[in-house]
């Protein structure tokens, strides 16, 4: 008579191999297979939902920095529209309020979005050239070449970053010129590192060993081979740059090191109404909820394309 284990009925779900019984629910209704499937859809949603947020917020952001002198009705950032303080109001100019010498709130964001954004693009494109030359002379040749990238990557990341700009500032000027070239040297070495790295491991790839077996020079398989293989490395950690470089100029304008006035920006209307934000936290509040719906889309952008890169990395 053989055993129930090795022969008879056995439930729907259950498998039998030998004396092993493994029970996998089938049915998808249930609530086994319910529970883990309700979870991944719903981050999904909520996932989708910020990323089309940040894009819908930096798109108008950027549409206002550029347009900003053809927006009906918006005064000038120099132009005394109120009183002191003055809450917010029906007009374009009043919308957001004033600040505290009577100046719309609303068209010293708007302006004050040109230099923010100015700022964090020039400075990431510098960053992003110095490290791309150095990061990929030092991964492609190695031994001197990787030894001098090292040295001046580690360099630029032994100092202190607020040290170090403060002095460049000081040395260039406190001008958007300063300002840019400044923190452009200082978030080279992040991509120095990064490139390097990158370089290397796609040196010993079949489609650069077929390229040098070919006759192709040491340049054009940098450029046509190695070089579009970073787009995608690179490009999700910009987004995450021009945030720290956003929320680094306004610092800097909150210390007193920014650009000059009456050129608005960010970080200078925080310090300007630092003074008065008990009695008037308006404001305060519009430029910090700015900077920081600004630096919020900036770093879901760059979430989700390091999420898309470790995708395609993995089907590789």
């Amino acid at each position: 008579m053989k055993s129930d284990l090795t022969s008879g009925s056995t439930a729907p779900g259950d498998r039998t191999q030998g004396l092993r019984t493994v029970t996998t629910p089938r049915r998808f209704g249930s609530s086994l297979a319910l529970i883990p499937r309700l979870r991944p859809r719903r981050a999904r949603k909520v996932g989708r939902g910020m990323l089309w947020f940040a894009v819908t917020w930096l798109t108008l952001l950027i549409l206002a920095a550029v347009f900003a002198d053809l927006i009906p009705g918006l005064p000038s950032y120099e132009e005394k529209i109120g009183s002191f303080a003055q809450p917010p109001d029906g007009t374009i100019g009043g919308l957001l309020g004033t600040d505290g010498v009577g100046r719309s709130n609303l068209a010293r964001i708007i302006y004050g979005a040109r230099v923010s954004l100015t700022i964090a693009i020039v400075s990431t494109l510098i960053g992003l050239t110095i490290g791309l030359i150095v990061g990929m002379i030092g991964g492609y040749y190695r031994r001197g070449a990787e030894a001098a990238a090292n040295v001046i990557a580690n360099t630029l990341s032994a100092l202190p970053p607020l040290l170090l700009l403060l002095a460049l500032v000081s040395a260039i000027g406190a001008s958007l010129f300063g300002i840019t070239i400044a923190l452009g040297v200082v978030i080279a070495d992040l991509y120095i590192r990064v490139t390097k790295g990158a370089v290397i491991a796609s040196s010993s790839r079949e489609y650069v060993l077929a390229a040098r077996a070919l006759g192709a020079g040491d340049i054009r398989i940098m450029t046509r081979e190695i070089l579009p293989n970073l787009v995608p490395v690179l490009g999700s950690i910009i987004p995450m740059a021009m945030a720290i470089m956003i929320v680094v100029e306004g610092s800097l304008s909150f210390l007193g090191y920014g650009i000059p006035a009456p050129t608005p920006s960010w970080g200078g209307m925080i310090a300007a109404g630092a003074d008065i934000m008990r009695q008037f936290p308006l404001v305060i509040m519009w430029p910090v909820l700015t900077l920081f719906l600004t630096v919020l889309s900036f770093n879901t952008v760059g979430d989700y394309l390091s999420s898309r890169t470790d995708v395609r990395e993995g089907k590789l």
